[in-house]
């Protein structure tokens, strides 16, 4: 369990939290790309209890500015978008991508320099894998955006959605690194074929071994199919909040848990093909298909639902949770820890052995932010998972790390 003090660093990110403060140096997933269209419709952005406006000018840049004008605290998400710019429908001031206020209505024409003395805070972008991350960190320049596996693929090789959960972002984080739940959690979808998956039905508590890596860290997760054989499921985890999951088909899965402020967490599934659009397979990613009929939010799905929309009776009927789609089994569970979980009351075991891990790791770089400004894997030297997530057999007697070698592919 941890104490008080250190859940309390692990998991504010408001104001000046130091946590919020180093999460701010990594390059943050703010919206779909899709949702922001050539003078379209502004979209609000809350991200470390801090509201923002991200939109994309007539040609095609997109903006990230302070939600709020400068004028008189008018939301910008009301504004309209044309030539390039904002143009707040209270007085007509107008802001363009960079800030600056380039036009003042309300004032006489002679006060010229007016304008020029105003600016938004306004902050870097960029654009892959489907998503505008934003930058928000104290540096006066971004660092260099991460080669993730997903930005690199055409765009229709890859396809985001996202959740807006009611809990604290490290509770999203911690419960993609946890295998042992598959076993249990998602039982009722552990069946004939469900392909890898069902092979955690075989062992509800795997063995965990670890290696630190200069991205993050690496878990194997290792269940005893039989006598001879053993069942390995590799999470590779990228500070600060990124986790690949082993799907154990072709297509991948990189989940990413922010804060949205200290109660609220946004979740990112990102599904994507090295080598071939996606294509919809019902067998294989039987839980997709319903959450892509509300991908900015797809938790709305059993929001304001009583239990998450747990159905007893399917309970009773044999079905282990009675919630009807795997990721929303992990979204109620998240949830119902409450908006903060209390880790001083817990009581962990072995099966715990990724949380207590990344909790540590987090814990360490946290602190020598503070101390040096240092941002764990930004070195030029940091590398990236060669895998992003494996899950593969091996004989029970075998290390799973050459297996795991072998099918590296990001380099």
């Amino acid at each position: 369990m941890l104490s008080r003090e250190d859940d309390e660093l692990l998991t504010r990110v408001e104001e000046s939290a130091p946590m919020g403060a180093y999460l701010r140096e990594y390059w943050t997933p703010a919206v779909r790309s899709a949702r922001l269209v050539a003078d379209g419709a502004p979209v609000r952005v809350r991200l470390f209890g801090e509201d923002f406006v991200a939109f994309r000018a007539t040609d095609g840049r997109v903006g990230f500015l302070d939600e709020m004008c400068p004028h008189r605290r008018v939301s910008l998400a009301l504004a309209r978008n044309e030539d390039c710019a904002l143009r707040c429908i209270y007085h007509g001031w107008k802001i363009d991508v960079s800030g600056s206020v380039v036009e003042v209505p309300s004032e006489p024409p002679e006060r010229t320099d007016f304008a020029e003395k105003i600016r938004v805070r306004h902050f870097p972008t960029h654009e892959a894998g489907g998503i505008v991350w934003v930058y928000l960190g104290a540096r006066d320049q971004a660092p260099p955006f991460p080669r993730f596996p997903f930005s690199e693929v055409p765009a229709d090789h890859v396809r985001p959605l996202v959740a807006e959960t009611r809990c604290n972002w490290l509770q999203a984080v911690e419960g993609t690194l946890d295998s042992s739940h598959v076993s249990i959690l998602h039982k009722s979808w552990l069946g004939a074929g469900r392909g890898e998956l069902g092979q955690a039905a075989y062992d509800s508590a795997p063995r965990y071994e670890f290696d630190h890596q200069d991205y993050g860290i690496r878990f194997a997760a290792i269940r005893h199919t039989d006598s001879a054989t053993s069942h390995v499921r590799v999470t590779e985890f990228v500070m600060p909040w990124t986790a690949y999951i082993p799907t154990g088909d072709e297509d991948r899965i990189a989940i990413i848990g922010t804060p949205v402020d200290d109660v609220t967490s946004r979740q990112w599934f990102i599904r994507w093909n090295d080598d071939h659009p996606l294509t919809e397979d019902t067998d294989t990613h039987f839980w997709y298909d319903e959450l892509t009929t509300a991908p900015d939010d797809f938790s709305a799905l059993v929001r304001g639902k009583e239990m998450w929309g747990q159905d007893r009776k399917l309970m009773a009927e044999g079905h282990f949770t009675g919630i009807t789609n795997l990721i929303l089994e992990d979204v109620a569970i998240q949830e119902s820890q409450g908006p903060i979980v209390d880790r001083s009351q817990e009581k962990l075991g072995s099966s715990d052995i990724a949380v207590i891990r990344t909790r540590r790791l987090l814990l360490d770089a946290v602190r020598a932010h503070g101390k040096t400004g240092e941002v764990f894997g930004q070195a030029p030297e940091a590398g990236r998972p060669g895998t992003a997530g494996a899950a593969f057999s091996i004989s029970a007697s075998d290390d799973w790390r050459p297996a795991l070698s072998a099918q590296a592919r990001y380099v």
